[in-house]
């Protein structure tokens, strides 16, 4: 449960939390996460996994994936129990193999003819939304807490409604400049990244509302609207910082210009044209990511999970984006230093940043709770299933 809403009063038009079993009045329980491992455990790890995966061109990244998810997993403790992860590696593997081929078919088919291009990009859009679901079902499927797998519902029919829009979002343009090398449609393809919010605030919906404990399934209720909001402060946040970045920049060559004047040399008026656009792109696109980024993971996280709720339990996702962009720019800056060697730790400090602002409401006790989601609606048939069709296309 790596990414994963209060009391018994009602949240964004959700229903009510029953009361305790034995007190109407009681307040319900509020349960923290807390990680038990440390980055210098996950060093090791991180270290031999990367070794092993480069010693065998990448076929060893799915067993290493399979490692770090259990070590995060196991080392997750929530109300006196910890997590675990139990998927095959050979799953994953099948699913790396099946996306580099589908990446590979994507970008050379148009390089054959029109034709095969398009059918790939037909058969993509068909196949894809399918497999997203298959891969989101493997990886809660595989996790377990006290005992119980977690699970995803969703239907098929729900994840081409909510994968389709932003898989033709991507791909469109691509196709597009394929069949006019003028650009000129794949320019008005790209407006339909100013649906993007909606986009994914329907793909949130899809994953949110279709998550299941045991037999409890969970309810979540937010309009695909409010995504709106924090996309739209990170794309100001992303101006404001190319704004100042430019002014910076223009100003700077101005003085350096007054300089090499005053002191009788040639202006070096041909370098700084050419490395102004390159210099105010680089910084502007780090900067960024080192703002805008961190501040949009942290409003979208706590807008999702805040609104995730299971019967007698509802999740709270308090993140604050000022500590995150902090934390992240400190981690950017360390793995920069260290060659790449801190990286590991800083996925740790981010994982138990998240986890100290993660807590879980309950108005009963988990014992309780999990007794309930032990009742399972359905048999082993529909476990096969998801372990036949488990397809795991992440890295």
């Amino acid at each position: 449960m790596h990414d994963q809403s209060d009391s018994l009063a009602t949240h964004d038009g959700a229903a009510p939390l029953p009361p305790a079993a034995n007190d109407s009045s009681t307040a319900p329980e509020v349960h923290g996460f807390r990680f038990t491992g440390s980055g210098k455990e996950y060093f090791r790890i991180w270290i031999v996994n990367l070794f092993l995966t480069v010693a065998t061109l990448g076929i060893y990244s799915a067993w290493a994936k399979v490692r770090r998810l259990q070590y995060f997993d196991r080392n997750t403790e929530l109300a006196g129990a910890v997590f675990d992860f139990r998927g095959d590696p050979r799953a994953i593997l099948k699913g790396r193999l099946l996306g580099v081929l589908l990446l590979a078919a994507y970008h050379y088919a148009f390089g054959f003819s029109l034709a095969i291009g398009l059918a790939v990009v037909a058969g993509l859009l068909l196949a894809l939304p399918f497999f997203l679901r298959s891969a989101l079902r493997f990886r809660l499927h595989n996790t377990q807490y006290r005992g119980l797998h977690f699970d995803f519902s969703g239907s098929t029919g729900g994840a081409y409604r909510a994968y389709l829009p932003p898989l033709l979002t991507f791909l469109l343009p691509g196709a597009l400049v394929a069949i006019d090398p003028g650009g000129k449609w794949a320019l008005y393809a790209f407006l339909l990244y100013l649906g993007w919010p909606l986009m994914y605030g329907a793909m949130k919906r899809y994953q949110h509302q279709h998550l299941q404990f045991g037999a409890i399934g969970s309810r979540y209720e937010v309009p695909a609207r409010r995504f709106f909001k924090p996309y739209l402060l990170a794309v100001l946040v992303g101006l404001a910082v190319l704004t100042s970045l430019f002014v910076l920049f223009f100003f700077g060559g101005i003085v350096v210009a007054m300089v090499a004047k005053a002191s009788g040399t040639s202006a070096p008026g041909g370098a700084l044209v050419t490395w102004l656009p390159i210099a105010i792109g680089a910084l502007s696109a780090y900067a960024t990511y080192l703002l805008a980024g961190p501040y949009l993971q942290t409003r979208i996280a706590n807008l999702a999970w805040s609104n995730t709720a299971f019967p007698g339990v509802e999740i709270r996702s308090t993140m604050a984006a000022g500590a995150f962009i902090r934390l992240q720019s400190v981690n950017a800056l360390l793995t920069v230093v260290t060659l790449g060697l801190y990286r590991p730790f800083a996925v740790v400090r981010v994982y138990e940043y998240r986890l100290a602002h993660l807590a879980l409401h309950s108005a009963s006790s988990f014992e309780s709770i999990a007794a309930a989601a032990a009742r399972r609606r359905g048999g082993a048939a529909g476990d096969g299933m998801a372990d036949f069709l488990g397809v795991d296309l992440s890295w």
